[in-house]
């Protein structure tokens, strides 16, 4: 049976793909492949594989990315593939969230869930039947058994070898020399059991994208044979990736570079099947700024977070393109003019990819957005760039301001956002809500340097005057001519009074986004609020 294996193995190495087709007559695909050493441009077929059990983070995109690069490189098809086999952590709606967010980024798949393809079902556990078929397969040919280990033992053995310091670690293989009797035996009993897969002491030997050649040791030396196919009749990730690369034709695996040391085994079990792999790439990890490992539990590598708090595609794109070297744009263009999925395509060399693990560098993130949101400005129609304000307005339940006043001096305002929503918090809310009277009162009573007389005079003082960006400064002359407040103090006020702060953005700026009548309209709101205190009070006028 070894020297069956070895020569399967040996066989793909030397014959053209289409040449190989399934050994066992039970599976009933004898359907002819594609050839091993493929030409790029011709039949490149790439997959991303996710499972739905938790949210895209930015390490997971750049997979997804690269693959579709590639595949968009070279004229192929770009496969989504929903691998839920382990329904243990299956969340509804998951894989629906993604599709959305891959088309959101710009990706969308020639081949997956709810678009169809000649290669479906493109969702795991609706193949689970073609799982146990090729398990079948395997246990006929001899290069898989079941194994009918309670839970109780294999941690017994477990306990076993970390006492004893066992070189080999895992299962130890203990029903692979049941008898056929023994096996019929126990599942006339209806007993549960697992498949697993027979590893053999062949050494390995591939060419990986970018890592180049790659060997392998003995695996039966490293490790106990791993389990394929589970109790509950699902496959593990070992026999589903394998038997679906096969049978989708997959061309190409490009995967993050936590998967490299299965490599060997997936080439056991394409072996053991008589089939041809695809060619690896391996993607080096993504880490954080600190050193540490991209999680999926870190909110700032959530991409549905990143677009609810309005960062732009063509901006997470670019931060990708930043990571990695594959996309060969220089990056100082990258982070002035970003890129496109095109530009991306056309520049994308997967054996250019660094070997190392590459720190993503998330504080670049606002400076690319803000660059985009500049080029979004200066190539969208007014009413275009306008709407998209409106929309977050609307939103959030805000009136409409002056549109005018905000699109014609964005440039002006720009670098102080991190994303448009930046508009509606922090030092951009006087945009939208207007101080209350009362909090602007108590402030200008604790401003030092003026008493809040003389402040209440310079607000009515203003209310009269017709105060715009154009005629800023003259006014201001005026208004430091009519009273004995200096400069400094004259801002102050007027920033308390439109804004409800003491500090802030620059007064000319303040005003280059409010028009007159509005800056009359919150004067007159607080002199009002005074007179009606006094009057509450018994006060006389």
């Amino acid at each position: 049976m070894h020297q069956k294996m070895s020569l399967a193995y040996s066989l793909y190495l030397r014959i053209p793909r289409r040449e190989i087709i399934d050994r066992c007559p039970k599976c009933n695909l004898s359907q002819l492949r594609g050839s091993t050493h493929r030409n790029y441009s011709s039949n490149v077929r790439v997959r991303f594989a996710p499972s739905p059990t938790g949210e895209l983070h930015l390490g997971g995109l750049r997979t997804a990315l690269y693959n579709y690069l590639f595949a968009r490189k070279h004229n192929g098809a770009f496969i989504l593939r929903c691998e839920d086999t382990d329904q243990t952590r299956f969340v509804p709606g998951a894989m629906e969230k993604l599709i959305d967010l891959l088309s959101w980024i710009g990706m969308k798949p020639d081949e997956g869930p709810s678009l169809g393809g000649h290669y479906g079902p493109y969702v795991q556990s609706e193949r689970v039947d073609i799982y146990k078929q090729k398990a079948d397969c395997l246990i006929g040919e001899g290069h898989a058994y079941r194994c009918f280990c309670t839970p109780q033992r294999l941690e017994l053995v477990k306990k076993d070898q970390i006492r004893s310091q066992a070189v080999v670690q895992g299962y130890d293989n203990h029903c692979r020399g049941l008898s056929k009797e023994k096996v019929e035996e126990k599942l006339s009993a209806n007993l549960p059991h697992v498949v697993r897969f027979k590893l053999n002491n062949d050494k390995h030997q591939w060419e990986d994208l970018v890592f180049g050649h790659m060997t392998s040791e003995d695996l039966s030396r490293q490790e106990g044979d791993p389990v394929i196919l589970k109790t509950d009749g699902f496959p593990t990730y070992h026999l589903a990736n394998v038997v679906d690369d096969h049978l989708m034709d997959i061309s190409h695996v490009l995967r993050g570079s936590e998967w490299q040391s299965s490599t060997p085994k997936h080439l056991q079990l394409f072996a053991a099947f008589g089939w041809a792999p695809p060619s690896y790439a391996h993607l080096p990890l993504l880490m954080n700024e600190d050193g540490g490992k991209l999680s999926k539990r870190q909110d700032s590598m959530r991409v549905e977070l990143l677009k609810e708090e309005g960062y732009q595609p063509q901006s997470i794109l670019s931060l990708l393109a930043l990571a990695g070297g594959a996309i060969t744009i220089n990056p100082n263009v990258v982070k002035e003019f970003g890129v496109t999925l095109e530009s991306a395509a056309e520049h994308f060399d997967i054996k250019k990819t660094r070997r190392e693990n590459t720190v993503l560098e998330i504080s670049k993130l606002s400076e690319l957005n803000q660059n985009c949101l500049k080029r979004i400005y200066q190539t969208a129609t007014k009413e275009d760039f306008c709407a998209k304000i409106s929309e977050i307005a609307t939103e959030k339940g805000y009136s409409i301001v002056s549109l005018d006043l905000l699109h014609t001096n964005f440039l002006q305002y720009c670098d102080r956002l991190d994303t448009l929503r930046d508009l509606f918090e922090g030092d951009f809310v006087y945009l939208w809500q207007r101080p209350s009277p009362n909090h602007v009162r108590q402030t200008l009573a604790n401003l030092k340097g003026v008493e809040v007389g003389e402040a209440l005079d310079l607000v009515q003082l203003l209310g009269k005057a017709v105060l715009n960006a154009q005629n800023f400064d003259g006014v201001m002359a005026t208004l430091q001519s009519q009273t004995s407040l200096k400069k400094s103090i004259i801002f102050k006020i007027i920033r308390v009074v439109v804004t409800g702060h003491e500090v802030g953005l620059p007064i000319s700026l303040i005003f280059d986004l409010l028009d007159a009548g509005e800056i009359w309209e919150r004067c007159q709101a607080v002199l009002l609020s005074q007179i009606q205190r006094q009057t509450d009070v018994g006060v006389e006028i």
